[in-house]
């Protein structure tokens, strides 16, 4: 009689409980997965954005040479005639610096890209056939890469990706669509 009396769990009624909440952590986990997913993947694409934004500004501040492109801590390149000739450089976002190769990046910018190959769905749409940003792209070892065309017909700058640590540090994420353009850019035209 007193044991009728005592109040509290018992040891079935504790199991029951722990199977519904184990059910439910499991059914949760592929959707936190997916929102964290999102999360690195929005990331990547506002470095992205961030990145053409810092090139646009050092366009109207007049990068049109190798000196004045040099002096914004990008490299210049003379291929391609007119439409080809361009300032590039590696972009660093902790400073919205550029650098001349991904090489002098500062020790703590030689890999910031976040996304995973798991697609959360993220895209961007681009003037590039193939759009900005591949989803299910591994990131996690990528720099962002700017190029300025000051002369070319219509004024642009293109942003994208590229390894840059690990086996594949000389590719761009994702491949290329031609030789040494990348597979996946966000094209900017100015003015």
């Amino acid at each position: 009689m007193k044991n009728r009396l005592k109040k509290g769990f018992t040891l079935l009624e504790l199991l029951i409980v722990m199977a519904i909440v184990g059910v439910l952590v499991a059914i949760s986990i592929p959707y936190f997965n997916a929102e964290l997913e999102k999360t690195r993947e929005t990331h990547d694409l506002a470095i992205m954005r961030q990145a053409a934004y810092a090139a646009i500004d050092l366009y109207y501040q007049g990068i049109y040479d190798e000196t004045s492109a040099g002096k914004a801590g990008m490299s210049w390149n003379t291929g391609g005639g007119k439409n080809g000739t361009n300032a590039f450089g590696a972009y660093d976002p902790k400073t919205g610096k550029f650098y001349k190769t991904r090489d002098l990046l500062p020790e703590t910018s030689k890999k910031y890209g976040k996304g995973t190959k798991i697609d959360a769905g993220t895209t961007y749409a681009s003037e590039n056939a193939n759009g900005a940003y591949a989803p299910k792209e591994d990131y996690t070892n990528a720099v962002v890469l700017v190029s300025i065309y000051p002369l070319a017909t219509q004024p642009h700058v293109d942003v994208y990706w590229k390894n840059n640590v690990g086996p594949d540090k000389n590719n761009y994420v994702g491949g290329k669509s031609e030789v040494n353009v990348p597979k996946y850019s966000m094209r900017v035209n100015i003015n």
